[in-house]
């Protein structure tokens, strides 16, 4: 029997694995469940991870990004106060203040690299 395949990676590059680490760390209020000088793992739930890695090609801030790094709260109300708290700390770039969209709640973060964040309400 073969073993059916899942998305159950997300990986990001990142030019300064420390900065990066340091980021996802205050973002994701967790610390990484696997860290090496390259490459760093988040848990994001079941068998899900989120990674970053700096062994690959260097993100240019300059480029186009066609792809969101996507954290899905419970309800409308948490994105809001998820907003509020996010605001507050320096190192997080707001991009876009809460608005309604058709799925609900968002707004958008971008981290040190310039991949952008989604905070939204689950599907």
């Amino acid at each position: 029997m073969t073993t059916k395949p899942t998305a159950n990676l997300q990986l990001i590059y990142v030019s300064d694995i420390d900065r990066s680490t340091a980021f996802y760390k205050t973002l994701f209020k967790a610390e990484p469940v696997f860290s090496s000088p390259r490459y760093v793992a988040f848990a994001s739930g079941g068998d899900t991870l989120f990674a970053i890695w700096a062994g690959g090609t260097t993100p240019d801030p300059a480029a186009p990004r066609f792809s969101e790094v996507g954290i899905m709260l419970p309800k409308n109300e948490d994105v809001d106060n998820l907003f509020e708290e996010w605001k507050e700390m320096t190192d997080i770039k707001i991009l876009q203040e809460p608005r309604d969209e058709i799925f609900g709640r968002t707004f958008l973060v971008q981290d040190p690299d310039g991949h952008i964040i989604r905070v939204s309400p689950l599907d």
